[in-house]
């Protein structure tokens, strides 16, 4: 059954900030963090949102997320710039890679920025934003590491990511055209989501161990996993 609790977005905020200061992080980290989680759940992406939270816990703990690193220039020719995160929080590299591409634009017209090596940077329609806020059109495509959680058309097993794809373009009025969606049926938070509500979700997103379709989310949050589908089915 579908519940929840509205809190008041500032708190919220200054209690996001004060878990990772009590990890460690400095004050514009946690800052940053703290923004890009909160701007997620206030655009309706729960899935982005402060929910993430425990799994940034959990990744600092055992070691995957460095807390206070930043992004490391690998590779510079004129407009084309390669980073690496150093693992840092993503909300961090990315916000310097796209600040980095932003001066680039304004150098040369355009730029192209890669970004390899951070932890989870989010909703990917922020950073467009940020770039739309600068007055650039911004193209973006995602590569999701770690266990594969899409199957290919037809298949019955996962093959690839979730992939986000998003593109953004700015408008006079300051509400910039916006696309920005996964490559696969269903976001795998949104089936985090889902499953925290006990809410099904909708038909053909879905498929458990054994290839057959379903929208209960808790196939891809209890073992044995099951997986999404591709956008080829919708």
């Amino acid at each position: 059954m579908e519940s929840g609790h509205r809190f008041d977005a500032q708190t919220l905020h200054s209690f996001i900030q004060a878990v990772f200061r009590q990890m460690g992080s400095e004050e514009q980290e946690a800052k940053l963090v703290a923004d890009h989680l909160i701007a997620a759940n206030l655009a309706g992406h729960d899935s982005h949102g402060i929910g993430m939270i425990p799994s940034y816990v959990r990744s600092w703990s055992q070691g995957h997320l460095q807390i206070n690193h930043h992004a490391k220039t690998v590779k510079e020719a004129g407009a084309a710039v390669t980073l690496d995160g150093d693992r840092a929080f993503g909300q961090v590299a990315a916000h310097e890679a796209m600040a980095l591409g932003i001066e680039k634009a304004h150098q040369h017209g355009i730029a192209a920025v890669a970004l390899h090596n951070s932890h989870h940077i989010g909703r990917i329609g922020y950073w467009a934003e940020q770039c739309a806020a600068a007055g650039f059109v911004s193209i973006h495509f995602v590569s999701v590491v770690g266990i594969p959680m899409v199957a290919p058309f037809h298949g019955r097993d996962s093959r690839f990511g979730t992939n986000p794809f998003c593109v953004v373009f700015p408008r006079k009025d300051n509400f910039p055209l916006l696309l920005d969606y996964a490559t696969s049926a269903i976001a795998f938070g949104k089936t985090r989501v889902a499953w925290h509500k006990g809410v099904p979700v909708p038909p053909g997103c879905l498929i458990d161990v054994n290839g057959v379709p379903t929208t209960n989310p808790a196939v891809m949050q209890e073992s044995p996993l099951g997986f999404a589908v591709d956008l080829c089915r919708t």
